[in-house]
């Protein structure tokens, strides 16, 4: 888990519970607590694979669409978590005359592959309404 799927999830429980309401960035940001540029970041990568829509102008902001109230974490997962998202994951450099060092970022990613589908098969069964339930059972 890293902190844009964790936002992603937050921001579509948020956005189901308040359907048919527009926020913008500020708001959102406030809300998930976080900063307003990491939303504009998730939320860039929600619109463009159809979770939310944006309307822009005065009374603009984002809302959700069908396809982020019923979302599946496991999809949110894998497009919040590819290897390029993150800084740098694995040790090691090619160039170096170490085997080790050689071989390390290679067999480490396959790894890292892996461990990724194992945790995307974990959230395959659940949806941000199930979140949403979650939430409402803890209060």
């Amino acid at each position: 888990m890293n902190l844009a799927f964790n936002t992603a999830v937050h921001v579509l429980a948020f956005l189901t519970k308040h359907q048919g309401e527009k926020h913008n960035s500020q708001a959102l940001a406030e809300k998930v607590c976080v900063n307003p540029v990491q939303i504009r970041r998730v939320m860039s990568q929600l619109h463009q694979h159809g979770y939310v829509e944006v309307k822009r102008g005065n009374q603009g902001g984002y809302y959700i669409t069908p396809k982020g109230m019923t979302a599946k974490l496991s999809l949110l997962f894998e497009l919040f978590n590819q290897p390029e998202s993150h800084i740098r994951l694995f040790t090691g450099d090619t160039a170096i005359e170490c085997e080790i060092s050689q071989q390390i970022g290679r067999v480490m990613y396959k790894h890292y592959l892996e461990e990724q589908n194992i945790l995307a098969q974990y959230y395959q069964n659940i949806s941000i309404q199930d979140i949403l339930n979650d939430i409402s059972m803890e209060v």
